[in-house]
């Protein structure tokens, strides 16, 4: 979400924003790297044991957001930019449909991944 609807709090091309992307899309690509290059395969119960740490990180995080005023995760409130969450309701109701779209999100992304799946073959290699 952070790549697709940015809140961004520094104009483009500055450094913050440029390290934003630079930050949030190296995530993506090394966890890509380690799934996809095999370095790191998904192992049975991946998905499972990767939401169910990712809830319990937001519950934390949550309580570390109450504590300190924050809004780590946008679990206290959405960003004032425009972003995928005003499409799920207001808070905290928002949190619930995007619970659910993430387990979706992890499943059609654990597919192409999961123990088992072959790599696709490059014509070149045939």
């Amino acid at each position: 979400m952070a790549l697709l609807t940015p809140d961004l709090w520094s104009p483009w091309p500055t450094y913050p924003a440029v390290y934003f992307f630079i930050a949030h899309g190296a995530i993506v690509v090394a966890v890509a790297v380690l799934v996809f290059g095999r370095i790191s395969p998904l192992g049975r119960g991946a998905v499972w044991r990767a939401y169910v740490l990712l809830l319990g990180y937001a519950l934390l995080l949550g309580m570390f957001n109450q504590i300190c005023g924050t809004n780590y995760m946008y679990l206290c409130r959405k960003p004032k930019n425009a972003s995928l969450l005003d499409a799920l309701g207001p808070w905290p109701w928002y949190l619930v449909p995007a619970a659910v779209t993430v387990l979706a999100l992890f499943w059609l992304l654990w597919l192409p991944a999961r123990p088992g799946s072959k790599p696709a073959r490059s014509q070149a290699a045939t």
